[in-house]
């Protein structure tokens, strides 16, 4: 078998083009998204959510080119991440404002346990999905309706329901030893 052959024989298998995309373009495609974040560890991680997604794909025979593809899903991935993580910081920065300015005294042993938490929340955030992720934080700090969360982000309803049940399920757990 020929190097050719074998390269068209492993598209033709149902997860051989996400193979043979990830050899092709694994480097670029974790330096396509490093570029726009300040963390490697973070591109890395998006690419591999760029890869699952394509992997979930039922049809993958019906992408015509397949590289742009993978850099289109890479692109929605990126600005999932994006709109997650300014949502996160915009509602702990209000929140410990507004915790801030309940009680004046004490107001250092407030700041630290302020600081702790936000620590501790950021890191609980940060182990959902950035979809996940930024439909917590829609539908706890800014009160949207799962209607208005997949309009937002761009998925149904249903799916809003099924990622805040996975997303506070999952800070549930983790939180549990901080009452």
């Amino acid at each position: 078998m020929t190097a050719m052959e074998g390269h068209l024989s492993d598209r033709s298998k149902p997860d051989g083009l996400v193979k043979q995309l990830a050899e092709d373009c694994g480097p670029d495609l974790i330096r396509f998204i490093a570029r726009r974040l300040r963390s490697i560890a973070d591109a890395r991680d998006l690419a591999q959510e760029t890869y699952v997604r394509l992997l979930r794909l039922e049809r993958k025979d019906l992408i015509r080119d397949p590289r742009p593809y993978l850099y289109r899903i890479a692109s929605n991935v990126l600005y999932e991440y994006e709109l997650g993580r300014k949502a996160d910081v915009a509602g702990l920065n209000r929140w410990s404002t507004e915790r801030g300015s309940d009680s004046e005294s004490g107001l250092v042993d407030s700041e630290v346990e302020t600081l702790v938490l936000r620590r501790r929340l950021e890191s609980v955030l940060s182990g959902l999905s950035p979809k996940c992720r930024a439909v917590v934080v829609l539908h706890r700090r800014d009160g949207m309706t799962y209607d208005e969360i997949g309009a937002k982000i761009g998925i149904s309803a249903s799916m809003v329901k099924k990622y805040l049940a996975q997303g506070l399920l999952h800070c549930r757990e983790r939180l549990r030893d901080c009452r």
